[in-house]
C-alpha cells in the first residue's frame, strides 16, 4: 500500500512538473515574431528548462510503457539536467535579479510569471524530484566533468548563431543573451574569463550533486539494514 501511494504521488508530481515547465517555457515565446523567438531560445534558461522537460517526459513514457526508468543512461541525463537547472537558478537569482529585477527590494513575486516559473518553480520541483523519487547511487565521479557537455554545447551554439547570422537578424532583438557573452563589448579575454568562472561554478555544483547523491545512497542503505 505504501509503495502504491508513493508511486502514484511520484506520477502526479511529474505530470505537474511537465505542465508547469511547459507553461514556463511556452509563455516566453511570441508566435508572431520569429526573431524574438530565436533570441529567447538563445537563453540558457530556456534550453536547460527544455532539457529537463524532455527528461521528465521520457521518464513518464517509460512509466506508462512499463520500461525501466532506472537505466544508467536515463539517470545520467537526469543528473545533467539537475546540474543545468541549478545553475539556471543560481545565475539568475544572484546575478541577473540584482540588475534587472531587484527582488531583494520588491520581493520575489515582482518578477514576470515566465521568469518565476522558469528560474524558481521548475528548478525547485526538479531538485525535489531528485531528492524524493530518484534512486540514489547512479551518479559517478566522472559525471562531474562529463555533465559540462551541455553548457559547452550551449556556448558552441551561441557562438555559431552570432557568427553565422547576418546583422539584419539582430535589428529588433539583442545579439547577445547575456552581458558576459558580449565579447564585442567586453572583449574576448573578459568573456573567456566569465565562461571559465561559470565552468568552475558548474564543476562545484556537479561535485555537490554527486557527493550529496552518494551520501543519500549510503544513508538509505543503512536505514534499510
Amino acid at each position: 500500500m505504501k509503495d502504491f501511494i508513493k508511486t502514484n504521488f511520484e506520477l502526479i508530481y511529474r505530470i505537474t512538473f511537465i505542465i508547469v515547465s511547459f507553461i514556463g517555457i511556452i509563455i516566453h515565446f511570441d508566435i508572431n515574431d520569429k526573431n524574438y523567438n530565436t533570441h529567447e531560445f538563445s537563453f540558457f534558461t530556456i534550453q536547460s528548462n527544455i532539457f529537463c522537460l524532455v527528461v521528465m517526459c521520457l521518464l513518464l513514457i517509460k512509466h506508462f510503457s512499463k520500461k525501466d526508468e532506472r537505466t544508467r543512461l536515463m539517470m545520467y541525463f537526469k543528473g545533467m539536467g539537475l546540474s543545468c537547472i541549478i545553475c539556471t537558478f543560481l545565475v539568475y537569482h544572484f546575478a541577473e535579479c540584482r540588475v534587472v529585477y531587484p527582488i531583494y527590494v520588491k520581493g520575489l513575486f515582482s518578477i514576470p510569471l515566465e521568469s518565476l516559473l522558469a528560474h524558481y518553480v521548475s528548478p525547485l520541483m526538479y531538485v525535489l524530484d531528485w531528492i524524493l523519487f530518484q534512486p540514489k547511487g547512479y551518479f559517478k565521479f566522472y559525471h562531474i566533468f562529463t555533465w559540462l557537455a551541455f553548457p559547452l554545447f550551449y556556448i558552441l551554439c551561441f557562438i555559431t548563431r552570432c557568427c553565422c547570422n547576418a546583422p539584419s537578424a539582430f535589428l529588433s532583438v539583442p545579439k547577445y543573451p547575456y552581458f558576459f557573452l558580449d565579447y564585442e563589448t567586453i572583449g574576448y579575454f573578459k568573456c573567456l574569463s566569465y565562461i571559465l568562472v561559470l565552468m568552475g561554478i558548474l564543476l562545484a555544483i556537479n561535485a555537490f550533486i554527486v557527493a550529496a547523491d552518494y551520501l543519500m545512497y549510503r544513508f538509505s542503505n543503512k536505514k534499510s539494514h
